[in-house]
């Protein structure tokens, strides 16, 4: 393979590669291992000369050496550095690793007043799940490499074993999110929520889909992820909150002044310090009433609860839009945990509804669940409702308010009318 490691550069990578991976065996660490070609790089020996080569190298490789995770990094050839990484157990972590590797290696670099911009592929590999010698990690990166190179290059490429091909699909739906928004990708669907006392439509829950021309479908559980650590659900969610109050606007306009929009809210959109502002000046674009709005944030924000995500939430509840805690019960929250959040609501966790309607744990949970919530004051929505039985059983509970398939899908703006306005679940 051209550009790559010859013998005794090779021999000497296997040497520094198998310190690291001592180090990471007794510490039981994880490494990612990765080739790092510089594209074209003959281009600026022809253009600049010897001695801008060796800066860029020089700069790169120090650029690539930065940070307490760095195991070691070497240059095996002319254009191509091997490094390795340590990292946590989460895609997300070795995600950010490898951009963080193609950023630094990427970022333009300054000779005589000039900048120079290059691009890198990038071959990596995981130890220990791709092998636990230099030599077959070292193989498995160039193996990666040269598919990198075989695609045009500028592109990073994991080993493409079970779990490095989830990696790769990790890394390709981050490429495709960048651009989704800009290109008009996203949708909302609306799925209806009734209130369990006499039936009427209490509202709609507004939910965020993606198609992709290229993958089709991607669901949300597996994008939404990828855009909180790229940055990007603070943009989509803006436009998903735009969406949903411009489609409640609509409908008000008819006279349905009390129907509420719910719209989930990442714990990263909570930290944005523009956040409540844009809320406040979405609804007054919109002409919607704060008290129309639902915000609804998942259980796991108690993960990432801090003085600023309380401060955030009790201003948005200020303002008068509405909290709902959602998949509440999945773990990290507790009874005691509402105490500390300013929320209206909570949304039990479908895990739960789907059991009550059989004799099980679940079912006696639910019971004492709502009871207990109400006796906090807190008001309680069940989704996932799918059958009669549970639907009857959390009225008998006095749950609150209901959502599910058996009351009504997911649909498209256009397909919203009077009917389901009317429908009640007696009759879904």
């Amino acid at each position: 393979m051209h550009g790559l490691a010859s013998l005794p550069e090779r021999q000497e990578a296997y040497a520094q590669l198998e310190v690291a991976l001592s180090r990471a065996r007794a510490s039981g660490q994880r490494l990612v291992v990765a080739l790092i070609q510089i594209d074209r790089f003959y281009g600026v020996n022809e253009a600049k000369g010897l001695e801008a080569c060796n800066q860029v190298l020089e700069s790169i490789g120090g650029r690539l050496s930065q940070g307490a995770d760095t195991a070691f990094v070497t240059l095996i050839s002319g254009d191509t550095f091997l490094m390795a990484r340590e990292i946590g157990y989460t895609q997300a972590e070795c995600a950010n690793a490898v951009e963080e590797m193609k950023y630094a290696a990427q970022y333009p670099v300054s000779y005589e007043g000039a900048e120079l911009n290059l691009t890198a592929s990038i071959g990596t590999c995981l130890f220990p799940q791709n092998g636990r010698t230099s030599e077959r990690l070292l193989g498995h990166a160039e193996t990666a490499l040269f598919k990198s190179r075989e695609q045009g290059g500028n592109r990073i490429t994991f080993y493409s074993e079970e779990e490095t091909a989830q990696m790769n699909r990790w890394l390709e739906v981050g490429a495709l999110l960048r651009p989704a928004l800009y290109l008009r990708q996203f949708h909302l669907s609306y799925q209806p929520i009734f209130r369990t006392e006499g039936g009427r439509l209490r509202g709609f829950e507004a939910l965020l889909r993606w198609n992709q021309p290229e993958l089709g479908a991607i669901w949300p559980a597996e994008f939404i992820p990828i855009a909180e650590q790229n940055g990007l659900i603070v943009p989509i969610g803006e436009w998903a909150l735009r969406e949903a109050c411009k489609m409640l606007a609509g409908m008000q306009e008819y006279g349905l002044k009390e129907l509420v929009i719910a719209v989930n809210v990442s714990h990263v959109q909570l930290l944005d310090s523009s956040f409540c502002s844009m809320v406040a000046h979405v609804l007054e674009e919109a002409g919607v009433e704060p008290s129309c709005l639902e915000l609804e944030v998942k259980e796991d924000v108690i993960l990432h609860f801090t003085d600023k995500t309380l401060a955030v939430l009790s201003q948005l509840r200020a303002l008068g839009v509405r909290i709902t805690l959602d998949n509440f019960g999945e773990g990290y929250a507790s009874l005691a945990n509402l105490k500390q959040l300013p929320v209206n609501s909570v949304k039990i966790s479908k895990s739960f509804i789907r059991q009550i309607d059989v004799q099980s744990v679940e079912r006696h949970i639910v019971e004492a669940m709502i009871g207990l919530l109400h006796k906090l004051e807190i008001e309680v929505i069940a989704g996932g409702v799918e059958y009669e039985e549970q639907y009857k059983l959390l009225k008998e509970w006095s749950c609150d308010f209901v959502q599910g398939f058996l009351l009504g899908s997911p649909m498209q703006p256009d397909l919203l009318d009077m009917s389901i306005i009317r429908k009640s679940p007696q009759t879904a």
